[in-house]
């Protein structure tokens, strides 16, 4: 695990845990992801970027990516939840967890070895809070040079994770400043995953797997997973996100990456 930098500051959250259903998400920005079923990967339109020959302006590619993504499904706790964006201002993917009723998760900070990722507690619209992690472009199109790991901390394999990418390498956080919360970070070329462990009072009934979708449910951008509590490791929440090709290419342009 890596070191960190963080400051706590307590935050007060409403939610309300119900169902195992499957499926929403929300938050503000825009792109998207798929998955590693048969469900339609996440697209993006065509857009030239340029004029038509008659004057009129063209929208760029960058303009037509939509990697916004909702937990699908009718789940009080978590259905609707936006757990997935992109913000195509300062170029970062976001990825978000929702935190169960009762659990207030409010680290902020960066990792010491790569500071332009951060994370930090959002608050939405319905007064929820979310764990949040904000990722620069760079690291997920082009890959980190960190040691291979395919496990979450109690070995289980990740779950709910894109085929096809081999081993994902891991970067790690701990908070035992608040409840021991242990926070694992996966990253690798075009793929992304965000594991939060909970307190035991917060522990859910039965463990599940939520799609994330984007707002017309035509695509699926990645799942939201539960993870039971396993011998004397804590339960947790697991978010998988895929970067499309077609998505990937664009912003490597757009980037100059």
């Amino acid at each position: 695990m890596k070191k960190f930098t963080t400051s706590l500051a307590l935050l007060l959250a409403v939610v309300t845990l119900t169902n195992c259903s499957s499926k929403g998400f929300e938050s503000s920005s825009s792109t998207g992801a798929g998955s590693s079923t048969n469900d339609q990967l996440g697209g993006v339109g065509t857009g030239g970027g340029g004029t038509d020959g008659g004057g009129s302006q063209i929208p760029a590619p960058i303009d037509n990516v939509d990697l916004q993504g909702k937990v699908d499904g009718n789940n009080s706790q978590f259905g609707g939840a936006l757990s997935f964006d992109f913000d195509k201002q300062r170029g970062e993917f976001i990825v978000m967890i929702p935190m169960p009723s009762g659990v207030f998760l409010t680290p902020s900070g960066s990792f010491s070895k790569y500071p332009d990722i951060t994370f930090s507690p959002i608050i939405d619209a319905t007064g929820k809070m979310k764990f949040a992690v904000r990722i620069p472009v760079k690291y997920i199109i082009k890959g980190m040079s960190t040691l291979p790991a395919a496990s979450l901390p109690n070995g289980d394999p990740l779950p709910a994770m894109p085929s096809g990418y081999g081993e994902l390498p891991s970067l790690g956080l701990n908070f035992p400043q608040h409840n021991n919360t242990q926070v694992s970070l996966y990253i690798g070329v075009n793929a992304i995953g965000l594991y939060v462990t909970l307190p035991t009072n917060a522990a859910l009934p039965i463990g599940f797997t939520l799609p994330i979708r984007n707002k017309d449910k035509s695509k699926t951008y990645g799942y939201l997973t539960y993870v039971p509590a396993k011998m004397n490791y804590a339960p947790g929440l697991f978010v998988s996100a895929i970067i499309p090709p077609a998505v990937s290419r664009i912003l490597e342009d757009y980037f100059k990456l």
